[in-house]
């Protein structure tokens, strides 16, 4: 597949809603667009109870905003520079996780201890269960440095300058902050694939469904895309300790100071329940989306999302060597 997308690169943007890998493949956006059915037929929703299906699915003032209509156009450049550029990068890394094996060779005096050679259904399942912690937790560890570094929000605040949510929103990246959680993902997971293959060998592989992660290809076909929607979905309290809601990323990019730097997890929130970053919203909140002070307004085009970033930090080194 992969080489099929590279052989067909500069069609790439038209190619996405068609790649199971990805986020708004064409099941994903179907399966959200069921569950949301699901939740305004049972009157779930929280919205306003008067307004007909097609306005609670696609209301105009959310998906004909300024600020969704710029991340459309910012999406074709985007899709661009990551197939062009963000992972052809990623891919010329080093092979981590044959450095890590042959590493603990080297200090140990000992290959594969516990070496596989017939593998059983559970040594697949174990394996599949670990690679999925190591790549949530990469996304948490990813995501807590965005927002806690002042150089690296700079980038981040691209994602969080949209002022509504939809499913293009999860594309409203700046390439650095792309590159950064991509080579964090690359390098915690080439890491604890290494160790698995020093311990048991390489016999064994994690778990797919239709060439995805099993744990990816089931939380997008779960209603990941509602997490960039304006649509509520919130879990149980108790399971919104393990399992991140919707709803909860919706707090995420929330204007509400007390909503800060919280809800940090991709598919699990229990990282953030460890961690002190969890927030779970025991009933509806009605939420403002964006960032605070009118600054939203400095991404409000291609061009700014691109270069408001470098502009920022180009003034922080300018004050810097003014003072």
């Amino acid at each position: 597949m992969m080489t099929q997308i590279q052989n067909l690169r500069i069609f790439y943007p038209f190619l996405v809603p068609f790649i199971s890998s990805s986020e708004i493949y064409w099941l994903y956006i179907l399966s959200a667009l069921l569950l949301a059915l699901i939740i305004y037929k049972l009157g779930l929703s929280q919205q306003d109870e008067q307004i007909n299906l097609r306005q609670y699915l696609l209301p105009k003032a959310v998906y004909l905003h300024p600020s969704a209509i710029a991340e459309y156009k910012y999406y074709f450049l985007s899709s661009l520079l990551e197939i062009f550029v963000i992972l052809p990068v990623i891919l010329s890394l080093p092979n981590l996780a044959n450095i890590i094996c042959h590493y603990l060779t080297e200090i140990t005096y000992l290959t594969t201890p516990f070496l596989i050679t017939h593998p059983q259904w559970y040594h697949y399942v174990i394996l599949s269960i670990f690679v999925a912690l190591a790549g949530d937790f990469a996304y948490y560890c990813y995501h807590y440095l965005a927002h806690r570094s002042s150089f690296f929000w700079e980038f981040h605040k691209v994602h969080h300058s949209a002022d509504v949510l939809t499913p293009m929103t999860v594309y409203r990246s700046h390439p650095f902050d792309l590159l950064l959680s991509m080579s964090i993902g690359t390098v915690m997971l080439g890491f604890a694939t290494g160790m698995w293959v020093y311990l048991f060998g390489n016999q064994v592989s994690p778990l797919s469904i239709y060439g995805v992660d099993w744990q990816i290809f089931l939380f997008y076909l779960t209603g990941a895309n509602l997490r960039h929607s304006h649509i509520w979905l919130n879990y149980p309290y108790a399971v919104s300790h393990v399992l991140m809601s919707p709803a909860q990323h919706h707090i995420h990019h929330s204007v509400e100071p007390k909503h800060y730097d919280k809800n940090f997890g991709y598919i699990l929130s229990f990282w953030d329940w460890i961690f002190g970053t969890l927030y779970v919203p025991r009933n509806y909140e009605k939420l403002s989306f964006g960032l605070a002070n009118g600054e939203s307004n400095l991404f409000n085009s291609v061009t700014n999302m691109l270069l408001q970033p470098l502009r920022a930090i180009g003034q922080r080194i300018s004050k810097k060597v003014i003072s």
